[in-house]
């Protein structure tokens, strides 16, 4: 009975949202199909792909009953994702991105870990790569050396420390979550924008009491053209950024006990916001300064990165400054 009870209640659901990544999404699926954890249940929504990643989809789920797959009309990551949290029946959640891929004793390491120590959620360790374009620029999403793991931190005390070491990393690509937890505290992804992964692990850590890490490189993401990650700064960026921080402000504005982490933690987001506004036009960045000060950010941002938003071609003087003055050493 227990080993019948076992295969019927998953240890992790593994949610995976698919959008014309027909090209990568057979291997970020099988990273997840090998993993040395076993019991596991994937689900795959497929978020109304033009291309052939359905196909793709259908053939690997053909291969492994573990596999389940749902097919929506384009609606965004967001909602696909909630979609599978609605599905899922595991003791534990993961969120995976489907052209990335996963170490395979990620889960059996992560869970064995979540159940010994009772955690809320556990985090690990991302590399970046580029996909055959030497002109991107790959993301730093290591932060557990600072940190140690053998400690069981409250998820407040945790954001803070990595606050102040600017390590926070909001992917929750890195991140096995309890699903009870999710349950519990009816979380869920923002509709309609993008950087959703900003309030959502914001939220997490604000809420838990039970966090730990695992000074491991679990994650390997994949930084190619046209991603969300890799496309040029425009309004959607703004306009994802600006529901996240307003979201946010939203939480103190009911509990002020967390007004200093919570504002800390807007600044965080708010200042590369600004700096990567500067190739905006000059209407649309006056628009932004104004909608900072309206809303009581406007102390929240550096001073240098105010004076970029309203003088952009001093990064350009300050290049050629840098350059003359080498060109004379």
């Amino acid at each position: 009975m227990a080993q019948i009870r076992e295969m019927i209640s998953p240890k992790v659901s593994v949610v995976i949202p698919v959008y014309n990544t027909e090209d990568y999404v057979e291997e970020a699926v099988r990273s997840i199909m090998n993993q040395t954890l076993r019991n596991i249940e994937i689900i795959i929504i497929d978020d109304g792909s033009t291309d052939n990643s359905l196909a793709v989809i259908k053939k690997l789920a053909g291969e492994d009953n573990r596999i389940s797959c749902f097919s929506q009309t384009n609606q965004g990551q967001s909602v696909a994702r909630n979609s599978g949290i609605e599905k899922a029946s595991g003791e534990f959640i993961y969120f995976m991105d489907s052209d990335d891929f996963l170490e395979k004793e990620a889960f059996e390491v992560c869970y064995n870990k979540c159940t010994s120590e009772n955690l809320d959620f556990v985090f690990f360790d991302a590399e970046s790569f580029i996909d055959n374009n030497d002109h991107l620029v790959g993301f730093d999403y290591r932060r557990t050396y600072l940190l140690r793991e053998e400690m069981v931190y409250a998820g407040k005390d945790i954001l803070d420390h990595m606050l102040n070491k600017k390590i926070y990393r909001a992917s929750v690509c890195l991140n096995l979550i309890k699903r009870s937890f999710i349950k519990q505290n009816q979380l869920n992804f923002y509709p309609g924008i993008i950087h959703e992964d900003e309030l959502f692990t914001s939220q997490l850590y604000l809420l838990s009491n039970r966090v730990s890490c695992i000074q491991q490189v679990f994650y390997h993401r994949r930084v190619r053209a046209n991603s969300t990650m890799s496309k040029m700064f425009n309004d959607r960026n703004i306009e994802g950024y600006l529901t996240v921080i307003r979201e946010l402000k939203s939480i103190y504005i009911k509990d002020t006990k967390h007004k200093i982490l919570i504002d800390r933690l807007i600044g965080y987001i708010l200042n590369p916001t600004i700096y990567n506004s500067k190739d905006l036009s000059a209407t649309k960045r006056i628009q932004l300064l104004l909608h900072c000060i309206r809303n009581d950010y406007i102390f929240l941002i550096k001073i240098k990165n105010i004076i970029i938003l309203l003088f952009p071609f001093l990064i350009t003087v300050k290049a050629i400054f840098k350059k003359n003055i080498l060109c004379r050493l």
